[in-house]
């Protein structure tokens, strides 16, 4: 893979000394999130496989365009999944594209982000440096911060190459309950359950009812399942990967798709007719044919921020306006990392990627 290694190398060089942004494409499953992407395609498919995995240890080092699917497959052959549970979107989402957007599943209030275990990564930067922050061990932390810096950051800071993670063991047994109620009524009883410390994976309301994930040992999962109530839901891993991937039928429904990021204790927005509530609260997905401008005030509102998804309403903005003191840190932060703003110039917010001559 060192070849392979190298060819990215070349390629940002050429850019670089070019002044040719790149568009840097992994599964090309998140292509809904963020502006339209520009320039030069680089493609990292190729640049591919599980580079170490201790059991163990807990750990698992990867190259950036392993697919979900693979890391999932290897580490259920050891009772062990992903933190975070990013989608896989059948089957084609990769894992630097998935540390790129920052997308989690259910658990993630509960067990962590995709960010959150992030132990190190490799990056060519903006000079054609290719360089290691944190390592492959629970224990070496060096770079740490710079390592989960690149969770979320659409590709802006550079080209991934390695990716090593924390996994985490199989719950011994998952249960869904499904229970009817409206979605105030949900939101009070997910904040009630989470301030109990019931053992949830997962807490989420749509269409008119609420489902709860429990994971744990099977003592305490039917312990909590017999007081809770309900119906224990069928094919619940299905349910689960449909909102994860976007393809519950709620995703259907007519109008822009927003993302709110507010306090769990929110009310629900009932403002909105079609809503879908995950993260016990924390995580409101709304369609609506209002303007991101219009829901701005809304989010912040209710302590949080609001994004636009999908290809519909590609223009800008898309992403929750930034205080001029944090606008002025990702302009540091992208100048640090790549001062020509090669890499996918524009993906985050049209200011963060003018390329400089």
């Amino acid at each position: 893979m060192a070849d392979l290694s190298n060819t990215l190398l070349e390629q940002v060089l050429d850019a670089k000394a070019t002044h040719t942004a790149l568009n840097l494409i992994g599964g090309n499953t998140k292509a809904f999130i963020g502006h339209e992407p520009v320039g030069q395609s680089v493609s990292l498919t190729n640049h591919s496989g599980i580079i170490a995995y201790h059991p163990s240890e807990l750990v698992i080092t990867a190259r950036a365009g392993t697919r979900i699917a693979e890391l999932q497959s290897v580490l259920a052959e050891h009772n062990q999944i992903l933190v975070g549970e990013p989608p896989a979107f059948e089957g084609k989402a990769t894992l630097g594209g998935s540390v790129a957007c920052n997308i989690n599943g259910a658990s993630r209030p509960f067990h962590g982000s995709l960010r959150d275990a992030i132990l190190g990564v490799k990056l060519i930067n903006g000079f054609g440096e290719h360089l290691r922050f944190g390592g492959q061990v629970m224990k070496n932390v060096a770079g740490y911060d710079l390592s989960r810096l690149q969770a979320g950051a659409m590709g802006a800071f550079g080209i991934l190459t390695e990716v090593s993670l924390r996994v985490m063991p199989q719950p011994e047994l998952i249960e869904t309950l499904q229970l009817e109620m409206s979605a105030q009524s949900a939101i009070t009883k997910m904040r009630s359950l989470v301030t109990h410390g019931c053992p949830l994976s997962g807490a989420a309301w749509v269409d008119g009812s609420m489902f709860l994930r429990l994971a744990g040992s099977k003592q305490t999962v039917r312990q909590t399942a017999s007081s809770l109530g309900g119906e224990a839901l069928q094919h619940q891993s299905l349910f689960w990967r449909s909102i994860r991937n976007f393809r519950h039928p709620f995703f259907h429904q007519q109008g822009h798709l927003y993302r709110f990021s507010i306090n769990p204790a929110s009310p629900h927005l009932a403002q909105y007719e079609h809503s879908l509530i995950n993260w016990a609260g924390n995580l409101r997905w709304v369609k609506t044919d209002a303007t991101l401008e219009e829901l701005v005030p809304v989010a912040e509102e209710h302590g949080g921020h609001v994004d636009c998804y999908g290809t519909e309403n590609r223009q800008p903005p898309c992403f929750h306006p930034l205080s001029p003191t944090h606008q002025r840190l990702h302009q540091s932060l992208k100048a640090a990392f790549d001062p020509q703003s090669l890499f996918n110039p524009g993906r985050m917010y049209p200011w963060l990627g003018e390329i400089s001559r």
